[in-house]
């Protein structure tokens, strides 16, 4: 399967080097309504695990994958950016950066008359479910999950976002959404955009069932819609490969990283 460009999370470094010491504007937003699982530190859960290595009062098992609990509570300190774990927004932020200067270079380059477009997921690329995932502990409830997201608090805008669709805006760029969420969840996530801050956009489109045998499938289709229409396709920014692939492509395809779930 033919991908034209990728910018991953691996990139993230050598723009990281050129950016200020983490300050406020990349600390995690705090979770609105409901209280968040609470757990130790990972780094916790190795000193006790150091300490019971070094007890001959011990006889330890060895473990040959990691341990699930310890892995779910690196993810939250990812997130949470403690020293030491990485920090998730300032890795998006990054990507984020890298898309608006492929932006701005796109815009120099316009051609008269000419319609550009940029596609952008939803959850995780727009806007943050991570507040749900942490209540849920990581388990995914799609109960409590489908409940919550359509409910006023799963606004959460990702700020690399907002700074890309204003540029994009203001240059006179369309803004399209394709999202795997269902059609009959189009008014509560149009109304969570608008209340994160976005507006104006061309199209939002939401996935109907059982039309498209996958994501990839689903998500090329509603991009060939979008190239039909007679746009040049600048960006495609979302946080599953899933997003990305299939025909035709945008110019230039960003991942965003996401450790916290996969989407084939």
């Amino acid at each position: 399967m033919r991908f034209r460009t990728v910018l991953p999370l691996l990139l993230a470094a050598s723009l990281l080097a050129q950016r200020p010491t983490q300050s406020d504007p990349l600390k995690p937003p705090a979770c609105p309504g409901r209280s968040p699982f609470t757990h130790p530190t990972a780094q916790q859960l190795i000193e006790t695990q150091q300490q019971a290595a070094h007890d001959p009062h011990y006889v330890l098992s060895t473990e040959p994958v990691p341990n699930f609990a310890q892995e779910r509570y690196k993810l939250a300190d990812y997130y949470d950016c403690v020293p030491g774990a990485g920090c998730y927004w300032a890795d998006i932020d990054a990507q984020y950066d890298r898309a608006i200067a492929i932006l701005e270079h796109a815009t120099a380059s316009r051609k008269q008359g000419e319609r550009l477009a940029i596609v952008l997921d939803i959850d995780e690329t727009t806007l943050s479910a991570y507040c749900e995932e942490n209540r849920e502990d990581f388990g995914y409830i799609g109960s409590m999950f489908n409940q919550w997201i359509v409910s006023p608090e799963a606004s959460l805008p990702i700020p690399g976002t907002l700074r890309l669709v204003s540029k994009a805006q203001a240059a006179g760029i369309d803004i399209f959404f394709i999202t795997g969420r269902p059609e009959e969840q189009r008014e509560a996530t149009a109304r969570n955009l608008q209340t994160a801050g976005f507006h104006g956009w061309k199209q939002l489109y939401l996935r109907e069932p059982g039309k498209y045998p996958s994501t990839i499938a689903y998500k090329s289709a509603q991009r060939a819609k979008i190239v039909a229409a007679g746009y040049r396709l600048i960006l495609n920014i979302g946080d599953q490969y899933s997003d990305l692939f299939g025909e035709p492509q945008a110019e230039t395809s960003v991942k965003l990283p996401n450790p916290f779930y996969y989407l084939p």
